[in-house]
């Protein structure tokens, strides 16, 4: 059984990289807009990721407990 869904662990792994706003996410993980910002909502309400607008845009990054899951994950 997987602890998260292969999108949600490939937005975390984006997120790692640099903090970005859900349109991008959407289209280097070519994703749609609407299943991007569902699975942004849910890693957001467990506490994986945080948001700052700018912009008018959410830009995403994870939180620290976002960084802890990742590091499980792909170890």
């Amino acid at each position: 059984m997987a602890i998260i869904s292969k999108a949600k662990f490939e937005i975390l792994k984006e997120l790692s990289k640099s903090p970005q706003h859900g349109y991008a996410l959407a289209k280097k993980l070519n994703i749609t807009i609407s299943s991007v910002y569902t699975h942004l909502s849910e890693l957001e309400e467990g506490g994986f990721i945080e948001h700052e607008v700018s912009k008018r845009r959410k830009i995403y990054r994870l939180t620290e407990k976002g960084e802890q899951l990742l590091k499980l994950l792909i170890e």
